[in-house]
């Protein structure tokens, strides 16, 4: 069973969708950036996965932004 997210977590992972696109990146090339398996970043952008900080760190890192700026642009939208 899927544990629930909060509408935070739900946030942060259309965050990183939309910079992911942007970018041009696919999710394994994501993946790869950030020291990751393609499936995760998959279950992260479909709202099945939240990042620990260490993990969001370098999803963050990966997308060339701060762990803040994806939190602050999560929190806007969440």
């Amino acid at each position: 069973m899927a544990k629930p997210q909060s509408a935070l977590s739900d946030a942060f992972s259309r965050v990183v969708k939309k910079h992911r696109e942007k970018l041009g990146l696919s999710r394994a090339a994501l993946a790869e950036k950030a020291g990751l398996h393609q499936t995760y970043i998959g279950l992260l952008e479909r709202e099945k996965r939240s990042p620990n900080l260490d993990t969001a760190k370098a999803i963050a890192k990966a997308l060339n932004l701060t762990l803040a700026e994806i939190v602050k642009q999560a929190e806007k939208i969440s």
